[in-house]
């Protein structure tokens, strides 16, 4: 059994799955596999071929002390609790095209495909986006006490380009993209990203909270962009600032929305809207470093319709939306920089079993 997992990249609302807001992720072609065949004994044994690690895991291990981070026994566990029984030990192969802790979400990929895996062997008639999505942020959210939304879990699982609802139902539907050849670079600024989100997220549902005690019947998602100013007697600068990045982009995701639904999308329009989202994502949230805005300026300066951050910041990737004929420019451009890992890379259907 071959389960596969793409990488993911957020177009429009970054920071905002936490939140209850909409966004509009990408999966794309760059994959982690995970490739087993039964072994006639009672242990899983991986073989981390990227990491160059070997572990073993007893069927029966109780699975009660897990260190965080430690993806695949929280997957087995999340499996167990909900009654999918794995009573065959198997040798299991995972290697990596992912860019590892970038911000294109190589561990949700890894847990995707993982419950994929082991729901094709041992339920398949579970199987659903639905329950994969679900299943996996329970174990990498719920489980670990992450710091995440959604986004990951859902736009890895049902691939393409989807406008994910954050809320309590997390409605999504599929949005034909205009976009060709993404180029993903990674800066190499390793980053504490379950830290970073943590932070992130405590300082925007405190700033909602500050208003909220002033007005019981807040609703985030129906502020209208001329209204944000109304809100900072209630909030010191800090909280006004996370505030009015969670408002303004939350708009500029719906503005991105309007024209993805256009029978010919502006690409110029859509990467204006991408390069306003990175600025609040930098001035705002202050999630960029140097190395991030150097390679954001880069993309710019040399033709790209637009580019940002993308991942929970403090280091990772840039995604650079450009004209086909400028994007081996850029890509020469950013080499010159010093950027190592520069991947072109087009939309994916989402998880594939083989």
């Amino acid at each position: 059994m071959i389960s596969k997992a793409p990488a993911r990249i957020c177009l429009f609302g970054d920071h905002q799955d936490y939140l209850g807001l909409p966004v509009i992720a990408c999966a794309i072609d760059k994959y982690i596999t995970v490739e087993g065949k039964p072994n006639h004994s009672n242990f899983l044994n991986f073989n981390l071929k990227d990491l160059k690690k070997n572990i073993s895991i007893d069927l029966n291990d109780d699975l009660k002390e897990i260190e965080k981070g430690d993806h695949i026994k929280y997957v087995l566990k999340s499996l167990k609790k909900n009654k999918i029984v794995i009573n065959k030990g198997f040798d299991i192969k995972i290697k990596s095209e992912i860019f590892i802790n970038a911000g294109i979400s190589s561990s949700s990929a890894l847990i995707v495909a993982l419950i994929n895996f082991f729901l094709q062997i041992f339920n398949p008639e579970k199987i659903s986006e639905k329950f994969i999505s679900e299943l996996a942020y329970q174990s990498e959210v719920v489980e670990q006490r992450g710091s995440g939304g959604r986004m990951d879990q859902y736009s890895i699982t049902i691939g393409n380009t989807i406008f994910l609802e954050t809320n309590t139902n997390n409605s999504f539907f599929k949005i034909k993209s205009p976009f060709r050849n993404f180029i993903i670079a990674n800066s190499g600024v390793k980053k504490q990203t379950d830290l970073v989100l943590k932070n992130l997220k405590e300082k925007s549902i405190d700033s909602i909270s500050k208003i909220k005690r002033h007005n019981e019947s807040f609703i985030l998602s129906k502020v209208k962009k001329s209204e944000i100013n109304l809100y900072k007697k209630f909030l010191d600068k800090t909280s006004f600032d996370y505030f009015e990045a969670a408002v303004s982009n939350h708009h500029i995701t719906l503005s991105a929305l309007n024209e993805l639904k256009k029978i010919k999308p502006d690409l110029n329009k859509l990467g204006r809207l991408m390069i306003e989202h990175h600025n609040f994502l930098k001035n705002n949230l202050k999630i960029t470093v140097p190395e991030i805005d150097q390679m954001i300026d880069i993309a710019i300066e040399n033709g790209a319709y637009g580019a940002k951050i993308i991942g929970s910041g403090g280091g990772g990737s840039v995604l650079i939306l450009s004209n086909e004929n400028q994007q081996e420019n850029i890509i020469n451009k950013l080499i010159s920089a010093g950027i190592k890992e520069i991947v072109k890379a087009n939309e994916s259907p989402g998880i594939l079993s083989l």
